[in-house]
């Protein structure tokens, strides 16, 4: 019997995904996101082979330099008003007993011990006390 090789029209998610080296999830995440058109139709979804090069011809090169950072692109477009403040936010922020660091610590509950350990008098007290609440 001769061989005959069928080229496929379309794809399910998990092979769309295995294509791109990504996790059968990945697959359905594009398609939820709108990243990748698929076929809903019969019962099955199908992604296009169609799809499938429009995904690789739109992908980037990698040329091997970073992409430009988002903040540092935001900073340029600030008013020099708008700079100042940032700046300064940033000099309070690195000046140590600033910022999260300066809040002091809630400190924990105490609870009755006797050894290091918790009573077991208070906690039958808190169970029993909790029973009659309702739970």
């Amino acid at each position: 019997m001769p061989e005959t090789t069928i080229n496929r029209v379309a794809y399910s998610p998990g092979e769309f995904a295995k294509m791109f080296g990504k996790s059968q999830t990945w697959g359905y995440r594009e398609i939820y996101r709108g990243n990748v058109n698929a076929i809903t139709e019969h019962g099955r979804i199908l992604i296009p082979a169609k799809e499938v090069e429009r995904v690789l011809e739109s992908a980037g090169i990698y040329n091997g330099r970073e992409k430009p950072k988002v903040a540092e692109e935001r900073i340029k477009k600030m008013t020099p008003e708008q700079k100042s403040i940032w700046q300064r936010f940033l000099e309070l922020r690195r000046e140590p007993g600033t910022g999260a660091q300066a809040q002091p610590k809630k400190e924990a509950t105490q609870r009755k011990t006797t050894g290091g350990k918790v009573s077991r008098s208070s906690t039958m007290q808190r169970l029993a006390k909790s029973w009659r609440k309702g739970g």
